[in-house]
This record gives C-alpha cells, sequence and structure tokens, in this order.
C-alpha cells in the first residue's frame, strides 16, 4: 500500500515536547488516522483504527483529546468506537461531540444520559435536534438545569407523556412553569393544572390565553344538551366534562345574603357548600378556591356566577373571615380585581368547570402545602 500523506492538523505535526515517548507519538499517529476522510483509508482500515483508538485514547492528556474530540465532531460520519468512547470522556473533553456530532444517533446519546452526569445531560439538551427518546432520557436523568434548556430548545420532540409529567414536576420545580408556557405541546388541561402553583402574572397568562369563548358550541349544542346531561343520570364524570361545554348559570342574588349570612355566623362547612351550590362545582373543589392565598381563583369564581364587582369585593371579606386570615392588601385586591374585570363571564364559569373537573380526576396527586 502506498504510504498516506496525513495532513497537519494538530496532532502528528505537533512539536514533540522534551521527554514525549514514543508511544505519545504513536497515538497522535493513530488518532491523525481515525478522522482521515473515508476516500484516503479503507473502511477495514479504518475499523481496526477506531477499534485501537477508543481503548487507547484515554492514554492521551485531556487537552489532545479535546483537541481530537472537536475534530471527530465535526466529520459527517466520525468512527464510532471512537466518537463514543470521547463522548463519554470528561465533560471538557466531550462537549463539543455532545453538542454537535451528528455520528451520536438517539440511543447513543441515551446511553449518555444513562451513564454520565449533569453536564453532559446540560450539553445534550442543546443540541440542535432532540428526538422524543432523548428528550424522555433528559427528564429521567437529568437534572432541573438541563431539563430547562431542554424545554428551551425548539428542535426538542416532547411527547404527551413527557409534557404531562413535566407539568406536574413544576409543583416542585416552579423554573419549568415559565418555559412550559412557552411550549406548543402544554394543552388547556395541562396549563389550568398548572395554574395552582403559579404565580400571579403566570396564572393571568394562562388566563387569558387558554380560555375560549363558546357562543358557537352553545348554539350547535342547545337543542340537546340538557336532555343529554339528564339522560347521564349518575354518571358523574360524564357529567363533569359535559360540564365544561354547559352554558353559565347565574347565582339568584338571594344567594348574596345567604353568603354573607353564613360567614358572619362563622358557619365554613355550610358557607363552602353554599358557594359550591351557586357554582355548580363540588364542596372540594370550592375548598380550594376559597383557601387558595392568591385570590385569583376567587375572582373567577365571582364572575362565573355573574357577581358585580361590589359583590365580588364582599365575597372576599366574607372568604377571609372564613379562612381566619387578614383581608388580602391593596395591591392583591386590585390585581384580583383586573382579573375579575378580563373575563366574560362565560370564560370565568369555563375555568371554573375545568378546575372542577381536573381536581377531581387530580385526587390521588400530591398539590402544593398551601393550595
Amino acid at each position: 500500500m502506498a504510504s498516506i500523506a496525513i495532513p497537519g492538523n494538530g496532532f502528528a505535526d505537533a512539536a514533540a515536547s522534551p521527554g514525549t515517548h514514543a508511544r505519545d507519538l504513536l497515538l497522535r499517529r493513530l488518532a491523525d488516522l481515525a478522522v482521515l476522510p473515508a476516500g484516503h483509508i479503507t473502511p477495514q482500515e479504518r475499523g481496526l483504527v477506531d477499534m485501537v483508538m477508543a481503548t487507547a485514547v484515554s492514554r492521551l492528556d485531556e487537552a489532545q483529546r479535546r483537541r481530537l474530540a472537536e475534530r471527530v465532531a465535526m466529520l459527517p460520519e466520525g468512527p464510532r468506537e471512537l466518537t463514543l468512547a470521547l463522548a463519554r470522556d470528561k465533560f471538557f473533553v466531550a462537549e463539543p461531540l455532545l453538542g454537535l456530532s451528528v455520528s451520536l444517533s438517539p440511543g447513543d446519546l441515551v446511553g449518555i444520559l444513562r451513564d454520565t452526569g449533569p453536564e453532559h445531560a446540560f450539553a445534550i439538551a442543546g443540541r440542535r435536534s432532540l428526538p422524543h427518546a432523548v428528550v424522555e432520557a433528559l427528564i429521567e436523568h437529568g437534572n432541573a438545569r438541563g431539563i430547562c434548556r431542554m424545554l428551551a430548545n425548539p428542535g426538542a420532540t416532547i411527547s404527551a407523556t413527557a409534557i404531562e409529567t413535566l407539568t406536574r414536576r413544576s409543583a416542585s420545580e416552579p423554573e419549568f412553569v415559565p418555559l412550559l408556557l412557552c411550549r406548543p405541546e402544554l394543552t388547556a388541561r395541562l396549563a389550568l393544572l398548572m395554574f395552582w402553583w403559579s404565580p400571579a402574572a403566570t396564572r393571568s397568562e394562562i388566563l387569558t390565553r387558554f380560555t375560549v369563548e363558546r357562543r358557537m358550541m352553545h348554539v350547535a349544542l342547545g337543542d340537546v344538551l340538557e336532555a343529554g346531561l339528564a339522560a347521564s343520570g349518575d354518571d358523574e364524570p360524564l357529567r363533569a366534562v359535559l360540564s365544561l361545554v354547559s352554558p353559565p348559570r347565574l347565582a339568584p342574588k338571594s344567594h348574596l345574603v345567604q353568603f354573607g349570612h353564613l360567614a358572619s355566623s362563622g358557619h365554613g362547612e355550610d358557607f363552602l357548600a353554599a358557594l359550591a351550590q351557586a357554582g355548580r362545582v363540588r364542596q372540594e373543589t370550592m375548598f380550594r378556591i376559597v383557601n387558595d392565598i392568591g385570590g385569583e381563583p376567587l375572582a373567577v369564581f365571582a364572575k362565573a356566577i355573574g357577581l358585580a364587582r361590589a359583590e365580588f369585593g364582599d365575597l372576599t371579606v366574607h372568604a377571609a373571615s372564613i379562612r381566619g386570615g387578614t383581608v388580602p392588601s391593596r395591591g392583591d385586591i386590585e390585581r384580583n380585581v383586573a382579573v375579575f374585570d378580563a373575563l366574560s363571564i362565560d370564560r370565568a364559569d369555563l375555568v371554573l368547570h375545568s378546575w372542577d373537573w381536573l381536581l377531581s380526576n387530580e385526587a390521588q396527586i400530591a398539590m402544593p402545602d398551601d393550595l
């Protein structure tokens, strides 16, 4: 075979420092062979060099391995075993491959995530394309920092199961919340569930983006809805989900007097029961609404049953007395009045009954203690 002219590229032509061993020169020459274009070496020889270097590469120092990794990362079809060995190396060495190498398959990336640490996961999370298998491995093996980078990556393909898992995790990892809101995979169901542990600004965004006027639906279903609900009988799950398409029903004004009387008398359970009846929701849902420290859920409830702004203010005072806490601050009141004003009755009714349906399904899922 004719001799191969190896281009000067960082290893074979590097000036040898005093005391460099013949072994190091051999390894650098093998490294040069490993990254030669396919036409310069037979596939069989390339495979042999790959096998040898995958084992021997650890004998090079970190700086040399890093330079080799940078060169391998640029190859459209890198030597497989050497690529994997470098990608599993220390993060300083592996970084170029983790972020750029097209030679790493989704299966390779999943294995690297399983066997390495959070720095590797963070680098992988920034790749131009993240198939769903890699995303799920990041969720399982990565830390919050890596998952946040993945959520911010438009090239990530997130399955319905994964987005649900991350939504639930956002209750204890709040840094996920704003990133989840930017994901197209987030559904109205998950957004309205995430509402309960979101900060005030995010709550307002959820109520704006994930509600809808149901006029067309009401027109289309008007002649069959009541009969269908009546025929549902004791099928509570069906009745709960059908409430999402039912038109609002405003509470009679007589209920307002009853709310005030029960609150002033300290009859907490009766107060909650009366509110639940007025809103046509479960008492457990009403308990969560009244005891929410932010106050936005009570604004949604008040709008859904047709209260005026002044009546909502009275209800806020009644709820505070039942909770045994102080009346909300002026800033809280102004924020919640803005929520009240921004919602139509129909949108508020949809949110209220969505919560009732969702929370009935979430009874077995631990929610934050202050909800």
